[in-house]
This record gives C-alpha cells, sequence and structure tokens, in this order.
C-alpha cells in the first residue's frame, strides 16, 4: 500500500504541517484528504505521493473541505470527483 503525504492548507494558503498516511490508490487518498479536510478545519488539502528514489514526488491533486456530503473534489487531471 502507498504511503501518501497530505498537506493541509488554510485559506491564506499556508500549510504548517503535513500527515504521512497509506492508501490503497489515488482514489483512496483524495477520500482520505477530505477526511483530513474536515478533522484539521483547514480549506483545502494537498496529496503528494513520495518518489521511490532520486525522482521528484508525484502531485495526486487537492481536496477542498467540504461544506456537505457529495461536494466535487479537485484532481490533478481537473476532473470532479465526488467525496
Amino acid at each position: 500500500m502507498p504511503t501518501y503525504l497530505f498537506y493541509p492548507q488554510r485559506a491564506d494558503g499556508v500549510s504548517l504541517t503535513f500527515i504521512a498516511e497509506s492508501a490503497g490508490d489515488d482514489a483512496d487518498a483524495l477520500e482520505l484528504a477530505g477526511e483530513i479536510a474536515a478533522a484539521h478545519d483547514c480549506a483545502s488539502v494537498f496529496v503528494w505521493e513520495p518518489a521511490p528514489q532520486n525522482g521528484p514526488d508525484r502531485f495526486v491533486g487537492e481536496v477542498d473541505r467540504p461544506a456537505s456530503a457529495n461536494v466535487p473534489v479537485s484532481t490533478a487531471a481537473g476532473a470532479g470527483v465526488e467525496a
């Protein structure tokens, strides 16, 4: 199971911390990012997958803090996903 890095961001774009969690795939990681956004009361969460070796990390997507259930989620590809 891959490890993903989650960066909760305040409305001003500042991220004061990160969270490393395992997820089954990108979709699971983006779902977890929505839960993290709600738990941390932040504006959004950026999700990255660390590179296995000296390569660059891979940007998975950004999830906005859901105001309610079934809020569209932004992804790296720009497609909407239901949270």
